[in-house]
């Protein structure tokens, strides 16, 4: 009897060893959910060029900007979330809103009906209108259907570009000269004053920005508008990301235009007032 009683009770000796076993992984892991970091936070990717200052630029090793700043603000009192801003070409941010890989893209993005077809809109973050910067001594360009035989220098893929080739496309006797390039905003104005392109469209804080603090003397910004244009600067989100993320993200934009958060960041940024209207934040 005892030879067979005593390995009965080492069997269930270990039974209880190996469950006291499961139920401390158990716990730990638990523990490791509540109170471990970043437990229970989900990682929001948002995607920026670096490089369209004052927007979204590099100073000191860090991506800083209008556009990355409020990024920063929207999730800065949102515990449920992780906000990492990656900086990459311009044409990727849109390419990897539409994949997957991004599900936050902010670089001064202006409202299309493409756009608006592709991608969730935030509420406006800015009123920035598009304007065209030309030579002073230009007294010509005042609307876009003016362009006819203008050298125009833009990037591929911004709001310039495509206002710029659906200009073309609308009057293919009279079209613009489509220059694209990969040099800055500012190069493209230098170029401008030197007499290798004619115009850049362009939004209005860049420009102002730009030609003071490069002392670019011999341009000059005439404003415009186009049917439907549409002033304000937007965060766009894909549409494969979870839809309550863009009513958390104009939760945020209302309340830190209410409380002068966004104030802030522009006259930090921007050096003035550009914030949308009020009744645009409705």
């Amino acid at each position: 009897m005892k030879k067979k009683f005593v390995p009965g009770v080492l069997m269930v000796l270990l039974g209880l060893v190996i469950a006291g076993c499961g139920n401390g992984t158990k716990n730990d892991a638990g523990s490791a959910e509540t109170n471990g970091a970043g437990a229970g936070t989900k990682t929001i990717v948002a995607a920026t060029s670096g490089v369209s200052n004052p927007f979204s630029y590099e100073k000191d090793g860090q991506l800083t900007g209008y556009d990355v700043e409020v990024m920063k603000a929207i999730f800065k009192d949102l515990p449920e979330y992780k906000i990492e801003v990656q900086a990459i070409e311009f044409e990727g941010i849109l390419t990897g809103l539409d994949n997957g890989r991004f599900q936050l893209g902010a670089n001064n993005f202006s409202s299309n009906p493409e756009r608006r077809g592709k991608y969730n809109f935030s509420l406006p973050i800015i009123e920035n209108a598009n304007v065209f910067v030309v030579r002073k001594d230009d007294n010509t360009l005042k609307a876009v259907e003016d362009l006819k035989g203008y050298k125009a220098v833009t990037e591929v893929g911004n709001s310039g570009a495509t206002l710029l080739e659906n200009y073309n496309e609308a009057n293919p006797d009279a079209k613009a000269e489509i220059i694209y390039t990969d040099e800055n905003f500012v190069k493209q104005f230098e170029g401008i004053e030197a007499g290798k392109y004619d115009v850049r469209i362009i939004s209005r804080v860049s420009a102002e920005k730009a030609i003071k603090e490069h002392g670019l003397t011999n341009l000059k910004v005439v404003a415009f508008s186009t049917e439907n244009s549409d002033p304000g600067s937007y965060i766009l989100l894909s549409k494969s990301a979870d839809s309550s993320l863009l009513d958390t993200v104009n939760k945020r934009i209302k309340e830190m235009y209410a409380d002068g958060t966004l104030l802030k960041i522009s006259q930090e940024q921007l050096g003035g007032d550009y914030l949308p209207k009020k009744e645009l934040m409705e």
